[in-house]
């Protein structure tokens, strides 16, 4: 009998310690700071372990100074994090597309959890930008591709892009402009502009969702209709927002 209550206490332990390994894996630390604090830097000039590079049709790689996300595959997004999770976050960068159709997205990735959980911010090389949450690998757009001045178009031409997460609530600039977003009526809608207009929905200044609490920072290039999206990312700073 205590040979069996052994045994028994035995598998006990081994589960708890199964159990909590798997817990660790899980749990990452959050980046925080005091308001205004720069708490992150990527300048891809040194640090360059903290990202993710990978090399095929869908590549991520350190070049002439920044970080260069080669999409060769049509109607897809290649990417790469950097290794930090953050809970709220203040993240700046430089964008510009190198080559490939100008009908693209390109721009931040931010709260992402895996490869099904997260939220983009895009613009492309024709002028528009857009908001588009991934949830179990579901794809939303929050915000439809909007057209608008404030997006430098073309290649080899820098956009300077910017997202601030508190809580629940993200805010988005393009080239030190606020840029409104799409917002439908019905938070189970779809996101629909056209021809200067929101339909069923309204132009808000902030976007409000509780999807995603906390997750990592990174740069994406989406294709579309065509394939070879070539996107060079560089000065990525994350602050903690002030109030």
């Amino acid at each position: 009998m205590r040979r069996l209550l052994t045994v028994a206490l035995l598998g006990a332990v081994v589960m708890i310690l199964f159990l909590l390994a798997r817990a660790a894996e899980d749990w990452h630390y959050v980046v925080e700071g005091q308001p205004g604090a720069l708490m992150y830097v990527a300048t891809f000039d040194d640090f360059t372990a903290d990202w993710q590079t990978y090399d095929g049709r869908l590549a991520a790689s350190v070049a002439d100074g920044g970080l260069r996300i080669e999409n060769g595959l049509g109607d897809t997004y290649a990417f790469s994090v950097a290794r930090p999770h953050f809970r709220d976050f203040d993240l700046r960068l430089d964008a510009r597309a190198l080559s490939g159709p100008e009908n693209n997205g390109y721009g931040v990735i931010f709260r992402y959890q895996d490869q099904g959980n997260f939220y983009m911010f895009l613009v492309s090389s024709d002028g528009y930008y857009s908001v588009t949450r991934v949830t179990n690998g579901d794809q939303t757009l929050l915000s439809a591709w909007i057209d608008t001045p404030l997006v430098t178009r073309g290649f080899e031409t820098p956009n300077f892009l910017r997202v601030i997460g508190q809580g629940d609530r993200f805010r988005f600039f393009v080239n030190g402009q606020p840029v409104q977003l799409c917002i439908p009526n019905d938070p189970g809608g779809i996101s629909t502009y056209s021809a200067g207009q929101c339909f069923g929905g309204t132009m808000q200044d902030t976007l409000t969702d509780v999807s995603i609490a906390s997750g990592q920072i990174g740069v994406v290039a989406l294709s579309l209709d065509e394939p070879d999206v070539v996107a060079q990312f560089d000065n990525l700073l994350v602050y903690q927002p002030t109030a």
